[in-house]
Parts: C-alpha cells; sequence; structure tokens
C-alpha cells in the first residue's frame, strides 16, 4: 500500500454468480502471473514511478520474494482460464483483496467484476463481515468498476 491508495469497502453481502471454475496457484503459473501483471500494471507502474516498471523484470532476490509471498498464499490466490489462456486472477488475504488482475485482452468484458464478486463472496463465506481493497486513484477504471459493485470509500 503506498500513501496515494484509496481505501473502499463493500459491505452489501455476496452476489448472485454463474459456477466458476478457478484454479488456486501453483509454481507452474509464477511466470504466467508475472507477465501477466506486468502488461496490465505497466502504465500504473511508470506513472507512480515504481520500479521496475515490469514486476517480471524484478531482480533476483526480489522475484524469490515475491514468489515465496505467492506460494504462502496459495489457497487464496485463483486464476480463471479460458481454455490454457489465462482471464485473469485475484488473491485475498483475510478480508483484504489483496490483487484482482485482468489480462488486456479480455478487460471490458465483465470478468473484472465477476472475479470481484467471487472473491467478495469467499472472503463474507469464511465469516467475514466485510470486504476491503485498495486500489489507486488514477486506477478509473477499478474505481468505477468497484463502485458500480458496492464498494465505498473509507
Amino acid at each position: 500500500m503506498s500513501p496515494k491508495d484509496l481505501r473502499m469497502i463493500h459491505q452489501n453481502g455476496i452476489f448472485s454468480i454463474p459456477d466458476l471454475k478457478l484454479e488456486t496457484y501453483k509454481d507452474d503459473y509464477f511466470k504466467l502471473e508475472l507477465d501477466l501483471e506486468s502488461d496490465v500494471f505497466y502504465d500504473l507502474r511508470v506513472s507512480n514511478g515504481w520500479l521496475p516498471h515490469r514486476i517480471n523484470e524484478s531482480s533476483e532476490k526480489d522475484l524469490k520474494v515475491i514468489k515465496d509471498f505467492f506460494n504462502q498464499n496459495s489457497n487464496s490466490f485463483y486464476f480463471l482460464f479460458d481454455n490454457n489462456d489465462l482471464i485473469g486472477s485475484t488473491m485475498h488475504r483475510r478480508n483484504y483483496i489483496q490483487c484482482l488482475c485482468i489480462s488486456k485482452k479480455y478487460q471490458h468484458k465483465g470478468y473484472g467484476s465477476l472475479l470481484t464478486k467471487f472473491v467478495v463472496n469467499t472472503i463474507l463465506g469464511k465469516g467475514f463481515p466485510c470486504v476491503e481493497l485498495n486500489v489507486l486513484p488514477d486506477n478509473y477504471n477499478a474505481i468505477n468498476m468497484y463502485k458500480k459493485l458496492g464498494f465505498t470509500f473509507i
């Protein structure tokens, strides 16, 4: 979280969603996830001055830290595929949505909302009364999507 992040909360209950076949993280997905995040978040990383601009260009030491983090959270790190094509991923830690990432190829097709609804339902299904997340103020598409799904600013 950076000082610029905006905090949002969802307290409106579960969503009705279709059955989804999501897979939890495994080591085979490490490069896929890094490439996805590198592509999707490149502009945001540049505009916020974060280095490296592409996470898949991190140092070997940082890549090991990232991989360890993914493995430690593998049971709450979900991936949605279309055949072998990665549509997107989401991770939560307790009642907090750690990340949500949709491939540029699949953006503006409802997958972001679908994965958000899935992870909200998953978190609320574990007994938490609300779901929280942080979003960068210049990530307008994400902010608008979260607002449409009932998230409000804290």
